[in-house]
């Protein structure tokens, strides 16, 4: 699942050189002389850009921040209305919000991402932007999303923040669209503790986000930093060394994180049997998925809850599906939709099949530390309930 299983020699290694070899400069800017012009949250950006293959990264402080500053860059504004789905995390609604715009949230299909043939529903005149969300390292059907936003002159942001190292027909996901952002979190493919990447081949986009993120700052390298010019007001989003150096050691393990997790995955679904109609894997829509999760849709949520008890029993758990799915469906956001005059009295009615589709859903994480026979017992567990149930 998370980069967090092999933090080790090399992270400490790459923490302990800022003071070894920077002199203790732990700001991403300036002080070239005493850190010896070494700039790790640059060289952490450069190494994305040729990981992903895309041309412009922008590190900042959470994925949450990635997703308001690339939004401040497509020039969304108040009122303005962004196209989202109802299965992602509380943070996809929020940054929207945070902006003063009005969120429209769609029904997810059964890959438990945004539906196209909803999201064409829901187009109009004043939507600004699409924010299509893979979540749980699955990509979205990109093709016909992109199709549509073609066809209307509406950008793409691709909030990728559950899903660093999937891809979608042979690119990673979150570059291929105006946009992407990733999340680096401590529960992340890869974690830097907290922090955010922002992905681009754009280069007016990147150049505001890049100039947003630290105060304005154009970083001009013939001048010092308090001379520095600027042009747009930001504000302080900035990713700091210790945070740089994390990372660089984190994307050193990347494919391995993706290799296991596949490899994991692809064991457990085996060795699990669904031979009744009534249970049954979400779609996924490219092989290269990241197989962060294995997703089981039931017959009901009493069945689901059923299951998470029995499994937990086992020391067993889930993921997001339905531990947490308070922070991962619209329809429990009552704090948020307050504010939002068209869902604030019917919000808990509204994305009904969503909301049936994850209550009677279990989220398995996919651990890349997990041996065969653990992975075995799990799926030996699931068959036991499922044979029952």
């Amino acid at each position: 699942m998370p980069g967090h299983e092999i933090i080790g020699k090399e992270e400490k290694r790459n923490l302990t050189e800022i003071f070894e070899k920077s002199n203790g400069v732990l700001f991403g800017h300036a002080f070239e002389k005493k850190r010896n012009n070494i700039f790790r949250v640059r060289e952490f950006e450069k190494k994305v850009c040729e990981k992903l293959k895309i041309k412009y990264c922008v590190a900042t402080t959470s994925g949450t921040m990635a997703q308001y500053v690339a939004m401040k860059a497509l020039g969304v504004k108040k009122n303005d209305e962004v196209i989202t789905q109802a299965f992602t995390f509380v943070a996809t609604v929020e940054a929207i919000i945070a902006l003063g715009a009005k969120p429209i949230i769609l029904d997810v299909d059964d890959s438990f991402n945004m539906c196209p043939i909803e999201l064409k529903k829901k187009i109009s005149k004043k939507t600004k932007l699409i924010i299509p969300v893979p979540m749980l390292g699955n990509p979205c059907d990109m093709s016909k999303i992109n199709r549509l936003a073609k066809k209307y002159d509406i950008p793409i942001l691709e909030d990728a923040c559950e899903s660093l190292g999937a891809k979608y027909k042979g690119s990673f996901v979150g570059t291929k669209s105006d946009i992407g952002i990733y999340s680096l979190d401590f529960a992340k493919t890869i974690t830097t503790g907290e922090g955010g990447l922002i992905v681009t081949n754009n280069k007016k986009l990147y150049t505001f986000c890049k100039e947003f993120v630290d105060h304005g700052h154009q970083n001009v390298k013939k001048l010092k930093r308090g001379l520095d010019t600027c042009s747009i007001p930001g504000l302080n989003l900035r990713m700091n060394e210790m945070q740089g150096a994390v990372g660089l050691a984190q994307l050193k393990k990347l494919d391995k994180i993706i290799s296991e997790n596949k490899k994991n995955k692809l064991f457990l679904k085996k060795n699990i049997k669904l031979n009744d109609k009534k249970f049954g894997f979400r779609k996924i829509h490219d092989r290269q998925e990241l197989c962060d999760t294995l997703i089981i849709t039931l017959k009901n949520r009493t069945t689901a809850l059923k299951m998470q008890n029995y499994l937990e029993k086992f020391e067993i758990f889930t993921k997001n599906l339905p531990d947490a799915i308070k922070w991962h469906f619209a329809g429990n956001w009552g704090h948020i939709f307050k504010r939002v005059p068209i869902y604030k009295k019917n919000y808990k009615s509204i994305w009904k099949k969503t909301r049936i589709l994850l209550e009677r859903s279990i989220s398995l994480p996919i651990n890349i530390n997990e041996k065969p026979k653990r992975l075995l017992f799990i799926a030996k567990k699931i068959n036991s309930f499922l044979e029952s149930n």
